[in-house]
């Protein structure tokens, strides 16, 4: 049977469809390995507790199935500070892409700044809030907002007084492991997400004796879209139990805990562990 007009003008539209998402496919790809490319660079290459603290770090870019636009705003950092100190620093900006990268940059690169001037944990997040409102408000009105928050845990380890001290701006609280009484989830003053504004943030102090251990992480470590928060918290707390591992065994041994190979939501894992 020949194939009449209607036949032709299918074949046109199926064609015609078929292109435009081999086009979408390609142009998604760049922008995803542009975005990746950014997030690589942005991010230390390295990190150092000098002789405070042993430290290890790993990052994994989010999956791109399911329509999520694959790498996110994580990001960590380890700064060393006067009298031996270190900072310790973990961070999410809201949102994937291209725009949520270069936000994370902007932030890590203001903390380092604001660290630089040895502010206190709670200052530290106080006027890096009042820094991120700012890059919102200066985005032009026909461009799209690079994101609508971010959360962060910044913490300072003296290993004079063996002391760390905490704050958080809506990010998950650190676990601490201790020799003697295992590993917890710090009790901490949440504090609000990044970019609200609200009330200055709050520090509190945690002990971190030789050998102790604290995790920093984002939630895309513990949150899972088939799995309750609460089940994830547990999965980082018995994988953090493992004795006998360096902070880099101990860092893939949590990331291979992960219920699947690809995540919908970046992984940001720091660990750190003072030394004697």
């Amino acid at each position: 049977m020949p194939f009449d007009e209607s036949d032709h003008q299918l074949a046109e539209e199926l064609v015609s469809r078929a292109a435009l998402s081999l086009d979408n496919a390609r142009r998604y790809t760049r922008e995803r390995a542009t975005a990746l490319a950014l997030q690589r660079s942005l991010l230390p290459s390295s990190v150092s507790g000098g002789t405070a603290m042993e430290v290890a770090a790993r990052y994994l870019p989010a999956d791109a199935a399911d329509g999520v636009r694959g790498v996110g705003g994580d990001w960590f950092d380890v700064i060393g500070l006067p009298g031996g100190r270190v900072a310790l620093v973990v961070g999410d900006v809201v949102g994937h892409g291209i725009e949520a990268a270069a936000t994370m940059g902007r932030l890590r690169t203001t903390i380092r700044t604001l660290a630089d001037l040895d502010l206190p944990p709670g200052q530290l997040l106080t006027r890096l809030d009042r820094t991120f409102i700012g890059l919102v408000e200066s985005e032009p009105d026909d461009m799209p907002l690079p994101s609508m928050g971010a959360t962060c845990v910044y913490a300072v380890y003296d290993p004079a007084t063996r002391r760390c001290t905490v704050a958080l701006a809506g990010h998950p609280p650190p676990a601490v492991v201790d020799p003697e009484s295992g590993v917890t989830f710090a009790d901490l003053p949440t504090g609000t997400p990044l970019g609200l504004g609200m009330l200055p943030y709050e520090a509190a102090e945690l002990d971190l004796p030789a050998g102790g251990l604290i995790a920093l992480y984002t939630d895309g470590l513990v949150e899972d879209r088939h799995q309750d928060i609460d089940a994830g918290m547990e999965r980082l707390r018995n994988a953090l139990a493992r004795t006998g591992l360096s902070v880099d065994g101990l860092c893939s041994a949590v990331i291979g805990t992960l219920p699947t190979a690809t995540t919908s939501d970046d992984v940001t894992l720091l660990l750190a562990r003072a030394l004697p």
